[in-house]
């Protein structure tokens, strides 16, 4: 059978500390040490991927059945959302709360597939986040806005590819939550950096679809507040109907 790989182990729980840690330091402001920890969290998860493609040279049969960590929900919750100036006026509103990770209880926790692309996942959108408050607020196109709508892009692409496994429970209800946010956020990246106005609207359309099918259990489970969801529900609101430019 496979030996046990304590430098594997660690890896997976570097993915988690280091992820989790830098929410710490973003919802303290210290964005800069907030991505620090997130490169290297990036870094951990290309490290679990490399080797599960070794894993997935070998035989299932040479593998012991304690080797992945069963029944393992990646997500633990939302951040609180960055502290900010007040909005200004005609510029749409960024959901900023961040994805916290669970821990593997399990002695022998190596991940699978479906795992490692769940931390990616996470490090991506909270990567783009983190760009994205970054970003010129008055909307300006910078350095960090370019990252963090590939960002944005790279973590929908990796949510699509997820949402079509076979998931249930909390995990799946954090990714509705997450399509919320990656739909509204690109939104406010159209809108406010872009000017992209038609794109902006089918985004926040999506958006808003997506918090009535989630609204009552969001606020039920304290996700967001009713302050935030209404902030958000009125970005649609701001984006300039007519004379949109077409992307």
């Amino acid at each position: 059978s496979i030996s046990k790989s304590p430098i594997f182990i660690s890896s997976m729980d570097s993915v988690i500390a280091f992820n989790n840690k830098g929410v710490s330091f973003y919802e303290q402001g210290e964005l800069e040490r907030a991505s620090t920890c997130f490169s290297n969290a990036a870094l951990s998860v290309g490290y679990l991927r490399e080797r599960a493609d070794n894993f997935d040279d070998l035989s299932l049969d040479d593998m012991d059945d304690d080797s992945f960590c069963h029944h393992y929900d990646p997500i633990k919750g939302w951040s609180e959302p960055l502290s900010a100036d007040e909005s200004q006026e005609g510029l749409s509103v960024v959901f900023t709360r961040l994805l916290l990770l669970n821990t593997c209880k399990s002695s022998n926790n190596e991940p699978s597939y479906e795992d490692i692309d769940a931390f990616a996942l996470v490090i991506l959108y909270n990567s783009a986040v983190l760009n994205h408050a970054h970003s010129n607020s008055k909307g300006q196109i910078s350095t960090s806005t370019e990252a963090a709508y590939q960002g944005y892009e790279q973590a929908f692409i990796t949510y699509q590819r997820l949402s079509n496994e076979d998931i249930s429970g909390s995990f799946s209800y954090h990714l509705q939550i997450l399509k919320l946010a990656l739909f509204n956020n690109m939104g406010v990246l159209y809108h406010n950096n872009f000017g992209r106005f038609r794109d902006a609207i089918q985004c926040f359309k999506s958006s808003r679809k997506q918090m009535m099918i989630i609204e009552k259990q969001l606020l039920s489970d304290k996700v967001v507040t009713a302050n935030e969801l209404q902030q958000l529900s009125l970005n649609l609101l701001v984006v300039p109907v007519a004379a949109a430019p077409v992307a």
